[in-house]
C-alpha cells in the first residue's frame, strides 16, 4: 500500500512539471507573437469607388416642363455646350424641332478663384455667353493643352462693357500622361478623349459655350415665347434696314448702343444717314442662328447670333453676327453688335 502511494505521488509530480513546462513553453511562444505583430501595420481600409475613380456627373434632367434659362433657339440639329461651374460639369444638348435634348454630360475642371472672372491672372473661369472661334492642335501647344484647345471670344462685348481683363480663356484637354489638374487658371478643362468626343459636335463660329455659376431654369412656354419675340425682332430689324428709313431703322437701337467699330449711338446715326441717302436699294438675307440669354443678368440681356448676307447697288459683304439686346420697359433694344 504504502508503495502504492510513493508510485502515485512521483507520478504526480511528473505530470505537473510537464505541464508547467508546456505552459511555460506556450506563454513564450504567445509572447514573441504579440511582439512581433506590433511592428506590423494593420492594412488601410479599402478605398471607396468614390475615391479611387472620378465619378461621372450624373445626368441631371430639366425639370418638367422646363428648360436651361440661357437657351432659347438654337438652329435645329446643331449641337451647344453649358458648363455648370459648381458642380463642374460640361454639358452637351442638341437642338430638335424646338426643343433641347440632352445628349451627354461630362466632368470637368474650372478655374480655382470660384467667382465671375474680372481680371487677368485671378484664376476665376468668366460665367457668360461665349462661341468657340477656332481651334488649336495639340501639337502646337504645352503638352499641358493636351490634344488641343477651343478658343472662346472672351473678353466679348459684355465683358468688355463691365470692364472685365484677361484673354487666353479656352476649352482644352489635358494629356493622359500627367497627372489631373485639380483646377484650371480659367480654363474649362475636360479629359483628352473627352475633347476628341466633342470635336465632332462643335462648328467653329456657331457652337456656344455658356458658363454658368449653377444652372437656371425657365418655363418652356417661356422659352417658345421668346423665340418668337427675338424671330419677329430680326424680321421687323431686317425690314427696317432694307426701307433705307433711317429713324425707323434706328428704333430698333438703344442710346447706349456701342458698333462693332466703336461708334456710339449719334455717331452711329450720322454714318447710317448718310450711306442711306446714297443706296438704291438694299437687300439682306439672315440666317438665325441662336438665340440665348444672359442668365447672370437675370434674362434681361440677350444674345443673338445670326450669319448675315448684304448686298446694295454698290455693296455686298457676308458678316458672321452676334447682335446683344436689352430689355426696357419691355422692349428689346439693340446696345451692341459685333462680328466674329
Amino acid at each position: 500500500m504504502e508503495r502504492v502511494k510513493r508510485d502515485y505521488r512521483k507520478f504526480y509530480r511528473i505530470f505537473l512539471i510537464l505541464f508547467l513546462l508546456s505552459f511555460t513553453v506556450n506563454l513564450f511562444m504567445l509572447t514573441l507573437y504579440l511582439r512581433e505583430r506590433k511592428g506590423v501595420p494593420s492594412p488601410p481600409p479599402k478605398e471607396s469607388k468614390e475615391i479611387q475613380e472620378v465619378k461621372a456627373p450624373q445626368e441631371t434632367k430639366a425639370p418638367q416642363e422646363m428648360v436651361p434659362l440661357p437657351f432659347v433657339q438654337i438652329k435645329n440639329k446643331d449641337s451647344f455646350l453649358l458648363c455648370d461651374k459648381q458642380n463642374k460639369t460640361l454639358y452637351l444638348y442638341r437642338s430638335e424641332e424646338g426643343a433641347f435634348k440632352l445628349i451627354k454630360s461630362y466632368p470637368c475642371i474650372v478655374g480655382s478663384n470660384n467667382v465671375d472672372k474680372r481680371e487677368a491672372g485671378d484664376l476665376a473661369t468668366p460665367e457668360g455667353i461665349y462661341f468657340l472661334t477656332s481651334f488649336l492642335t495639340g501639337n502646337k501647344l504645352p503638352e499641358k493643352y493636351g490634344s488641343g484647345a477651343f478658343s472662346l471670344n472672351y473678353p466679348n462685348f459684355l465683358d468688355q462693357k463691365e470692364g472685365k481683363k484677361g484673354s487666353g480663356i479656352w476649352l482644352h484637354g489635358y494629356s493622359d500622361r500627367l497627372e489631373r489638374p485639380p483646377f484650371s487658371e480659367g480654363c474649362v478643362v475636360v479629359k483628352d478623349e473627352i475633347l476628341k468626343e466633342l470635336i465632332g459636335f462643335i462648328k467653329i463660329g456657331d457652337t456656344p459655350l455658356v458658363i454658368v455659376d449653377t444652372v437656371q431654369y425657365k418655363p418652356a412656354e417661356d422659352q417658345k415665347r421668346l423665340s418668337q419675340i427675338f424671330s419677329h425682332f430680326l424680321k421687323d430689324w431686317k425690314a427696317a434696314w432694307e426701307s433705307r428709313d433711317t429713324a425707323r431703322y434706328l428704333s430698333f437701337y438703344s442710346r447706349d448702343f456701342v458698333s462693332s467699330d466703336g461708334k456710339n449711338y449719334q455717331k452711329f446715326k450720322e454714318y447710317k444717314s448718310r450711306v442711306n441717302q446714297s443706296k438704291k436699294f438694299i437687300q439682306l438675307q439672315i440666317e438665325q442662328k441662336s438665340f440665348l440669354l444672359s442668365q447672370k443678368d437675370g434674362g434681361q440681356i440677350a444674345i443673338v447670333r445670326m450669319n448675315q448676307d448684304y448686298r446694295s447697288d454698290n455693296f455686298k459683304s457676308y458678316s458672321r453676327k452676334i447682335l446683344y439686346l436689352k430689355e426696357k420697359q419691355g422692349k428689346w433694344e439693340i446696345i451692341g453688335e459685333v462680328n466674329l
